[in-house]
């Protein structure tokens, strides 16, 4: 089928290579991978090469080895099945039978695999993101004292791994049958209990995993995301033993601005 002129109006800057390009044009044709029509399929990817727009030296050689596949399939498609057999018996394979397309086919499917995958993540990535405003104007606070300890600064990744960690050493096969609570505490209430506890301390460090002592698993996640909001809002930093692989939290701001806090949020 011979697609309009106007249709073929795409540039291959616009694809991450060869095999995304094909996949563009195997959706728009709504055919199934597994039955490409090869002969338009290769006319409509030569197309795309005559008018896209120049790209770097390596990625144009990608398209051009990717069209002369493309040409070869196609014309092993169009020669008789009975000339194949003997091309094969000539050269001495155990090609006859095989489909031309196998391996396009199979390099498609893992593409669209591997495409899928990475388009679920992206979308989850937004999702995420979207959890949390924005902070503009971020205050001036109280720069952090020396400490003796060795420690590392902590990466959200390395909070996330801890609280994992933490959560699969409590067994909860041996708590027999039980009922999950709602917990509808808000998240400002547990950010006061966690600066309050600070500053009983005297400032002092305080353990991570003794944030989550006595708390049910809804309570530990509201400790959990009281933790990542406070380290956002620069109100504590959280530091990691290299020794002993700890993660403790610090207080960065003076009594005052912690009075101010409450008094915004009551």
């Amino acid at each position: 089928m011979n697609m309009p002129q106007e249709q073929f109006r795409i540039t291959i800057d616009a694809f991450d290579g060869p095999l995304d390009l094909l996949l563009y044009l195997v959706r728009r044709a709504e055919v199934d991978i597994h039955d490409i029509p090869i002969s338009q399929i290769t006319e409509e990817y030569l197309q795309v090469l005559r008018e896209g727009v120049s790209v770097d030296v390596e990625m144009a050689g990608e398209f051009l080895v990717m069209a002369a596949t493309l040409i070869e399939i196609k014309s092993r498609s169009l020669v008789p099945p009975e000339q194949v057999a003997e091309d094969d018996e000539i050269h001495d394979t155990d090609d006859a039978g095989v489909d031309p397309r196998g391996d396009l086919i199979r390099q498609l499917l893992a593409f669209q695999r591997f495409r899928t995958a990475s388009e679920e993540l992206d979308t989850k990535r937004i999702g995420f993101a979207q959890r949390f405003d924005c902070f503009v104007g971020m205050p001036t606070f109280a720069e952090m004292e020396e400490y003796t300890l060795e420690l590392d600064d902590v990466h959200i990744l390395d909070l996330s791994d801890a609280y994992e960690h933490i959560a699969s050493a409590i067994d909860f096969t041996r708590l027999g049958e039980h009922h999950v609570a709602y917990d509808d505490v808000p998240i400002e209430v547990c950010q006061e209990d966690l600066l309050e506890r600070l500053h009983q301390k005297g400032g002092a460090q305080l353990s991570l995993h003794s944030t989550f002592e006595g708390l049910g698993l809804a309570e530990r996640i509201g400790m959990f995301l009281a933790t990542l909001e406070l380290v956002r809002m620069r109100k504590v930093t959280v530091l990691q033993d290299e020794n002993s692989d700890e993660i403790v939290i610090l207080l960065l701001q003076d009594e005052e601005a912690t009075d101010e806090l409450n008094s915004e949020e009551h």
